[in-house]
C-alpha cells in the first residue's frame, strides 16, 4: 500500500510491482514502527485516563465524581486524538514511500500543506465513503450467499485499500511536486 500510495503520488502510470519480498517486509516493519510512533501519545493518555477512572471508582464520593469526569475528558481527547491520527497517518506513510526513508513520515514541513489542503480531506472523505459502502455490499455477499463471500475477503479489501491507497497517493501528489524520489538531488549534483 505504501509503495501504491507514493506511485499514485508521482502520478506513475504503472502499478507497483510485488517483488523483492524482503524490501516489502522491511517497507511493512517501518510503516508498523510509524503508526506506533504516532499512535504513542494517544496510547499514554488511554493508559493515565483508565489509571484515573480506576482511581476515581475506588475513591468514591465528591473525589470519584470529578475523577470520573477527568478520565472522561480525557478519554474524549482520547478519541480526538485518534482521528487525527487516521487523518494524519496516510500521508505519512505516502511521504516515507516517496522518500524512501523512515524520516520522511515525521517531516512535518511537507506534510502540513498536505494535511490542510482540500484535496487531501477529500480523499479521506472519499475513502471514508468508499470503505463504508465496500463494507456493505460485502456484507450484503457474504450474506446472500449464505458465508461462502466470506472466502473472497481478502481479496476484495485488498482491492478496497488499494483504492484508499490510490486516492490519498493521489491527493498528496496534488499539494507536493510530482517530481520522483531523490530526482531534485541528483539535478543539484550535475
Amino acid at each position: 500500500m505504501i509503495r501504491a500510495m507514493a506511485a499514485a503520488s508521482r502520478e506513475e502510470a504503472e502499478p507497483p510491482a510485488f517483488e523483492d519480498w524482503g524490501e516489502l517486509l522491511v517497507d511493512g516493519i517501518k510503516a508498523s514502527a510509524v503508526g506506533i510512533a504516532y499512535a504513542l501519545v494517544p496510547i499514554i493518555l488511554l493508559f493515565t485516563t483508565t489509571g484515573v477512572l480506576g482511581a476515581g471508582s475506588e475513591a468514591g464520593g465528591n473525589a470519584g465524581g470529578v475523577l470520573a469526569g477527568i478520565g472522561v475528558l480525557g478519554l474524549l481527547v482520547v478519541v480526538v486524538l485518534l482521528f487525527a491520527l487516521q487523518y494524519a497517518l496516510p500521508a505519512a506513510l505516502t511521504n516515507m514511500g516517496r522518500e524512501e526513508r523512515l524520516g520522511a513520515a515525521f517531516d512535518f514541513e511537507t506534510l502540513k500543506p498536505v494535511l490542510t489542503s482540500g484535496e487531501y480531506l477529500k480523499a479521506v472523505i472519499l475513502t471514508f465513503g468508499v470503505a463504508l459502502i465496500g463494507g456493505i455490499a460485502f456484507s450484503v455477499f457474504a450474506l446472500v450467499t449464505i458465508g461462502i463471500g466470506y472466502l473472497v475477503a481478502p481479496f476484495f479489501y485488498f482491492w478496497l485499500y488499494l483504492a484508499g491507497s490510490y486516492m490519498f497517493g493521489t491527493a498528496f501528489g496534488s499539494v507536493v511536486d510530482t517530481e520522483p524520489a531523490g530526482a531534485s538531488q541528483q539535478v543539484q549534483m550535475s
